[in-house]
């Protein structure tokens, strides 16, 4: 018998309607899914849930995405977990930055739901491929 286990995702993106959005498509994929509107109510909820994967606004109120993706990235539970970025407003700069943090994926918004939820497979499927993602490299 295959036990498949159902991923948890933690969405940060701080428009409601995009948001809900985000949450039913990928809760119809199959995805366990969370969604907040902060930084700060991110990073408190990944403290005390564990998620396989994070979508992350750059543009946020108070701390900013790539804050926010720094201080995850210092819990070691999600040191390799893949963070995607998703944006409206990207500049050179802002994609630059993206990728010498170490971000899995840079979207544009708007997002096309069918494309937004194959990438999104994309990702959980490399996730699955690591033996145990939570154990750090030596």
């Amino acid at each position: 018998m295959k036990i498949t286990v159902r991923r948890k995702i933690l969405i940060i993106e701080d428009q409601a309607e995009l948001l809900m959005a985000m949450i039913l498509s990928l809760e119809r994929a199959g995805f366990g899914v969370f969604g907040v509107q902060t930084g700060r109510d991110g990073i408190r909820l990944s403290q005390t849930e564990e998620f396989d994967l994070v979508i992350l606004d750059v543009n946020l109120p108070g701390q900013d995405g790539f804050e926010v993706f720094t201080r995850l990235k210092r819990d070691f539970r999600y040191s390799r977990t893949p963070i995607i970025f998703i944006s409206d407003h990207w500049n050179e700069e802002n994609r630059r930055r993206a990728r010498e943090l170490g971000a899995a994926d840079c979207l544009d918004k708007p997002l096309d739901a069918p494309d937004f939820v194959r990438r999104i497979f994309s990702h959980v499927r490399t996730v699955q491929a690591w033996p145990d993602k939570n154990i750090p490299d030596r």
